[in-house]
């Protein structure tokens, strides 16, 4: 399937619950409404034409008024890629966690809880996986974080002497 026919089927199997973005990239790009996301990569990894077997990618995005969970997949069978979004709150950001979809995503999923802040609902090990075991400084991918580890960049909009 090319990306105008994976896009169709998408917005015709789910409407409103998909919004998908019209974009350069030759694979399609859409945002899932947090109800439908489970069922929604359920289908995008189960239907036979599409079949997007591999999540190789899953990470947490800080905005200034939202957090936003992003999957990459793929499909080794028909050579095709998508990209998947999906809004959260910046008050306690939750989501459901994909790792009974995708394996992969327990791993992805524990990296953007311990950096962003980012819950995944029923995930199977919410241990950390890249800070110190007794880390309680925050989330320092979010933005504006400051803690003990933080070095700020230089301001290149002044000048050298300044």
């Amino acid at each position: 399937m090319n990306k105008d026919q994976i896009e169709n089927k998408l917005a015709t199997r789910f409407g409103s619950a998909v919004e998908i973005l019209k974009t350069k990239f030759p694979e399609p790009c859409m945002y899932i409404v947090i109800d439908k996301y489970i069922e929604v990569c359920k289908f995008l990894r189960d239907d036979p034409e599409l079949a997007f077997e591999f999540l190789f990618s899953l990470a947490g995005v800080h905005y200034p008024d939202r957090f936003e969970v992003v999957i990459h997949l793929s499909s080794s069978k028909h050579v095709h890629q998508l990209v998947a979004k999906v809004k959260l709150p910046l008050e306690n950001p939750k989501i459901p966690t994909l790792s009974g979809v995708w394996e992969a995503a327990n791993w992805y999923e524990r990296e953007a809880a311990e950096l962003f802040g980012i819950v995944f609902n029923g995930h199977p090990d919410p241990r950390p996986l890249l800070l110190y075991d007794d880390w309680n400084y925050g989330y320092p991918m979010r933005k504006g974080w400051t803690g003990p580890d933080f070095i700020p960049m230089p301001d290149k909009s002044k000048g050298a002497d300044e």
